[in-house]
């Protein structure tokens, strides 16, 4: 554990202005202790960019760590890699299983790519030191990748509409590659997500067993609630009030109503996130 985490988030649908893109996608950057971690990389337009105007020196990291592989959270990694040169980077190892999607209907042969949009061997060619596993991994620092999130049994993928294309074609992409990053702090641990394709509810279960009794402090990133419906998001805020949350900071994926949910519940521990945005604790 740290005296001190601070976290930036660098890219984010939404910018307040003063010189700030936003682009679908996320990218934050972590700093505990000595150790500077960048989780996810954005779609590619704004990350380098939003670093500067941020103050951000992405020229050495310790790690980069992979949410899952999708292009909205891996298109910054080349444009980054051009400029760090070689740097670890974490992720599980379905992170290049071809992902599509047919959120605008259609069959399966109508989806479009959504996965990186960097090959691996472009990427390590460029430097990336790729280090795949399910498990979870502690990176220093106070800071753990989740690894894989545990889906209980007979639970139901609600995004039918991803898909990942395999010799017979393609099928339901389960995203197994889903994962979170934790981190350590004096106020307790803080949880930061992608996009929580796993489910909010199995996400944090899974990240319990894994702090046991330390206390989960703050939550922030992508939760994809933005095709829940308010009954769904009720259960799911009602759910999650067994940890006792301190700080919530949603953003990307989670949609404007369940935004609302958050801030309804949660009130003065509610934070507005977006690019630009900075969390310090304690």
């Amino acid at each position: 554990m740290h005296s001190r985490v601070r976290i930036t988030v660098i890219c984010e649908n939404r910018a307040p202005g003063g010189g700030l893109l936003g682009e679908h996608g996320l990218a934050v950057f972590l700093e505990t202790g000595d150790h500077r971690i960048l989780f996810d990389t954005g779609a590619g337009q704004t990350l380098l960019a939003n670093a500067k105007i941020l103050g951000v020196d992405l020229s050495r990291l310790d790690a980069v760590v992979l949410s899952h592989g999708h292009y909205d959270h891996t298109g910054g990694l080349q444009p980054l890699l051009e400029k760090t040169g070689a740097v670890p980077v974490y992720a599980h190892p379905d992170i290049f299983v071809p992902k599509y999607s047919r959120l605008g209907g259609g069959s399966g042969e109508e989806a479009a790519y959504i996965g990186p949009p960097w090959s691996r061997q472009t990427l390590e060619n460029l430097g990336a030191e790729f280090h795949l596993q399910r498990e979870p991994f502690e990176l220093g620092g106070g800071a753990m990748i989740s690894g894989e999130i545990v889906r209980p049994a007979g639970w139901k993928n609600p995004e039918p509409y991803f898909l990942q294309k395999t010799a017979a074609g393609f099928q339901a992409d389960p995203i197994n590659d889903d994962q979170a990053l934790l981190v350590e702090s004096p106020a307790g641990v803080i949880v930061i997500l992608g996009c929580t394709h796993a489910g909010l509810l199995n996400t944090l279960r899974h990240i319990k067993t894994l702090v046991g009794k330390r206390r989960l402090y703050a939550l922030l990133g992508g939760t994809h609630l933005l095709h829940a419906s308010g009954e769904q998001l009720a259960g799911i805020m009602e759910a999650i009030r067994e940890y006792d949350l301190q700080l919530v900071a949603p953003c990307h994926c989670t949609g404007i109503l369940a935004t609302l949910f958050f801030y309804q519940v949660y009130g003065k521990k509610f934070a507005f996130c977006q690019a630009g945005s900075v969390l310090e604790f304690p």
